[in-house]
C-alpha cells in the first residue's frame, strides 16, 4: 500500500507539474513556425524545440510519477499552456481529488480539494504558492535556476531536444492522438542542450548533471510532419538530489509522459481574485504543519 506524501510535499509536487507544462519560448515573437526539412534524424529532433514553441500555445496531457523515500506519487494533468508566457491552466488529479491549477508569473494558484485545503489552512476557494520564495529558501537558488535543475525541467523540457546528437534512432511511423508521427529513440546530451544558452542556464544544467550523476538522459519522442513534438517520455533518476524538507533522503525518480495537441489555440490565463485567494507559501516552507 502506497503511503501518501505530507501536505507540503503534495503541493510541491503539484507546483512542479504545473511548471513542467510551461516552457520558455526563445523564438522571436511573430516568427512563423519553421517547416520541416529532410534532415537527419538528430537534426529533426533537435529542431523540434523551435518548431513546437513557435506555435505559441497548445493543449497538453501530462502523466507523471514521482518516487522518493519509498513513496510513489502519481500526478496527472491536462489543459492548455502558453509557451511564451510561460503560463498554464490545468486540471490535475493527485489522488486527493481533482483541482484546477493555474501557473502565472512565478505563482501557482490552485482550487484545492477540501481535504488538502483543510490541511494547508486555506480558508478561501483558491490557494497560492510563491515559487520564487520556495526556490530561494529550500534550494538557495532562483526560480529560474531551480526550474532548470529539477527533474522534468519545468521551464525547458522541450529545450532538452536541442541536446539530440548522433545517438538518435528512427523507430518508425506511429499514430499519436490520431496524428501520424515519427517515433525516435533518443539519448539527449545535456551539455549540448545548454550550449550557447545563458550562463545561468548552463550553470543550472551543470547542477542537474551533478544531481543525476550523468550528462545524458534517454528519451522517446514522437514528431509530426511539421516537425513539432507530439509526445515525449523520459525517466530521470536523481542520485544526488538537492536537500529536501522533512528529512527525506535517497534518490528521486521521475517518470514523465507529455502529449501535445491543438497547437495555436487561444489561451488566456488569469489570476483568481485576490480576496478569494489564501497564500499557503509559509505553510509549505514549514512542511505543512
Amino acid at each position: 500500500m502506497r503511503r501518501k506524501m505530507g501536505a507540503a510535499g503534495t503541493v510541491l509536487a503539484m507546483a512542479g507539474l504545473v511548471a513542467t507544462a510551461c516552457t520558455n519560448n526563445n523564438t522571436p515573437s511573430g516568427s512563423p513556425a519553421a517547416q520541416p526539412d529532410s534532415g537527419t534524424s538528430d537534426q529533426v529532433v533537435a529542431a523540434a524545440y523551435d518548431r513546437t514553441t513557435a506555435a505559441k500555445t497548445a493543449k497538453t496531457t501530462i502523466t507523471t510519477e514521482i518516487g522518493t523515500g519509498g513513496q510513489k506519487v502519481p500526478v496527472n494533468a491536462s489543459g492548455v499552456i502558453d509557451f511564451a508566457g510561460p503560463s498554464a491552466d490545468l486540471t490535475e488529479n493527485m489522488g486527493l481529488g481533482s483541482m484546477e491549477v493555474r501557473f502565472l508569473n512565478g505563482l501557482v494558484y490552485a482550487q484545492l480539494p477540501p481535504q488538502l485545503a483543510q490541511r494547508m489552512g486555506a480558508g478561501k476557494p483558491w490557494s497560492s504558492l510563491d515559487l520564487n520564495r520556495i526556490a530561494q529558501q529550500q534550494y538557495g537558488a532562483s526560480l529560474a535556476d531551480l526550474q532548470s535543475s529539477l527533474p522534468g525541467d519545468p521551464t525547458d523540457t522541450l529545450g532538452y531536444l536541442r541536446g539530440a546528437g548522433d545517438q538518435v534512432t528512427k523507430v518508425g511511423q506511429e499514430t499519436v492522438d490520431g496524428v501520424q508521427t515519427t517515433h525516435y529513440n533518443v539519448t539527449l546530451d545535456l551539455d549540448k542542450a545548454a550550449a550557447n544558452q545563458s550562463p545561468q542556464r548552463e550553470q543550472a544544467v551543470r547542477k542537474l548533471e551533478q544531481q543525476l550523476g550523468t550528462h545524458t538522459v534517454p528519451a522517446q519522442v514522437w514528431i509530426d510532419d511539421q516537425g513539432r513534438l507530439r509526445k515525449m517520455t523520459f525517466t530521470e533518476t536523481m542520485a544526488n538530489p538537492p536537500s529536501r524538507p522533512n528529512g527525506q533522503s535517497g534518490p528521486i525518480t521521475i517518470d514523465v509522459t507529455e502529449v501535445l495537441s491543438d497547437f495555436g489555440i487561444p489561451v488566456n490565463v488569469t489570476a483568481p481574485p485576490a480576496d478569494q485567494t489564501t497564500d499557503v507559501t509559509d505553510q509549505v516552507l514549514k512542511g505543512g504543519h
